[in-house]
């Protein structure tokens, strides 16, 4: 197969956040968004690798945006988030595209954003942002969402599966310790509870066709987050076999993610 994509290029936005884009003139902007304990590339796998190398993503620019969970509420980093892809939108001008790549500036018809986990708030969120600032790219934005926590999660039961070795006592402490755990408690009147009114209400004005998740994929008995319909989100995906965290992570024999982004692709 041919190589289609630049080598990686770190991008100085958010935490080791890296970028492939492509040779050819691209039509679609695909940025990926971890979740809570992930990191750009790490959370995702075998995920670079394989669409670097598949033609059906040849015209597409590829980023893992990657941020620091352990600092800061799901605002903060959806805020920082809303800036990046907002210069996203013109790489070139706005510096996310080195000059000496010598390719040209870009006209994304589609902007995908995917996430895992926690990142589903952000992306969200970030949509959220662009909208109310009259951003015209947010229109042609998309969300495809693995293991989504956008209805809150076991906070404990993700801290314990994000951080490996924690013991119940020790999840209990994340919770205190990172207050962007906070944020996902469905109780809370907060972020959660603000996204889902004000999408509701886009919705209602058939103004919002960007909120509607286009791919929504979960783990077969997630112990994280629950499996239930969010708002006109399409209909979710159940993968057997797999856990909150490995959902999302492709590997030589476990292509089903990679799969199933490429129907919406």
């Amino acid at each position: 197969m041919a190589i289609n994509h630049t080598t990686s290029i770190e991008i100085k936005y958010g935490v080791n956040t890296q970028g492939y884009f492509s040779y050819e003139e691209p039509e679609i902007l695909i940025v990926f968004v971890h979740g809570f304990g992930g990191n750009s590339l790490g959370t995702w796998n075998n995920f670079s690798s394989i669409l670097l190398f598949d033609d059906q993503f040849k015209k597409s620019d590829i980023i893992f945006y990657g941020y620091d969970t352990f600092n800061g509420q799901a605002g903060d980093h959806a805020a920082e988030l809303y800036h990046f892809l907002k210069r996203s939108i013109l790489p070139l001008k706005d510096g996310i595209l080195p000059i000496l790549q010598n390719l040209p500036e870009r006209d994304y018809k589609r902007i995908v954003l995917v996430a895992h986990s926690l990142g589903a708030v952000l992306v969200r969120q970030a949509q959220l942002l662009a909208y109310i600032d009259g951003d015209s790219w947010v229109q042609k934005s998309e969300i495809a969402l693995y293991a989504p926590a956008h209805h809150g999660a076991e906070i404990i039961s993700l801290a314990m599966q994000a951080l490996p070795g924690l013991s119940g006592l020790f999840g209990l402490f994340a919770k205190f310790r990172f207050p962007i755990l906070n944020d996902l408690d469905s109780k809370d009147d907060g972020i959660l509870k603000a996204i889902k009114l004000q999408t509701e209400e886009l919705q209602k004005k058939e103004s919002g066709n960007f909120t509607k998740a286009k791919l929504v994929v979960y783990s077969k008995g997630d112990k994280v987050v629950k499996n239930y319909n969010y708002l006109l989100d399409h209909p979710a995906e159940v993968i057997p076999k797999t856990t909150h965290i490995s959902v999302c992570k492709p590997n030589d024999i476990f292509i089903k993610p990679v799969e199933l982004l490429k129907q919406i692709i």
